[in-house]
């Protein structure tokens, strides 16, 4: 599995004449079957965007893998996906075909809400007071107190 260094050198003395720690010759072999795992992946991931005529973006393209039974994350999808430049369709921007008139004056309160007083007007009202009502000529009129 490891490839072995010549007769009468140790691994040990090989790495400190070369400058690298021991671990990371060792580390070696793995990071090169990890590298062979992400390059099988990558293929399986542009297989299933072919298959969607490029319209799967990292999402849809894991739940697929998931139903293949890869145990992937999610991340490690887009991570890929993103470095080998493998993009899903982007929807359109909706379009808001109506446009605000920004000019306008506004619309006339048919429903005669109560809005805040005008400056320098307080508002009072006491559980007391008789209810007031809008008149048609928009004042206000209360009720005859008999």
């Amino acid at each position: 599995m490891f490839p072995q260094p010549r007769r009468g050198y140790s691994v040990a003395l090989l790495c400190r004449a070369t400058g690298i720690n021991r671990s990371t010759y060792y580390s070696w072999p793995a990071a090169a079957e990890r590298q062979l795992a992400k390059d099988e992946l990558t293929e399986e991931i542009r297989e299933i965007h072919a298959s969607s005529r490029g319209a799967y973006g990292a999402p849809r393209v894991h739940a697929a893998l998931r139903r293949k039974g890869y145990a992937i994350n999610r991340k490690k999808v887009e991570r890929i996906m993103r470095e080998r430049d493998i993009r899903g369709v982007t929807r359109r921007r909706r379009r808001h075909l109506t446009q605000q008139d920004t000019k306008a004056a506004p619309a006339p309160d048919l429903v005669h809400r109560a809005t805040s007083p005008p400056p320098g007007r307080a508002r009072s009202s006491s559980a007391t007071s008789p209810i007031c009502r809008r008149s048609r000529a928009g004042g206000i009129s209360r009720p005859s107190s008999t």
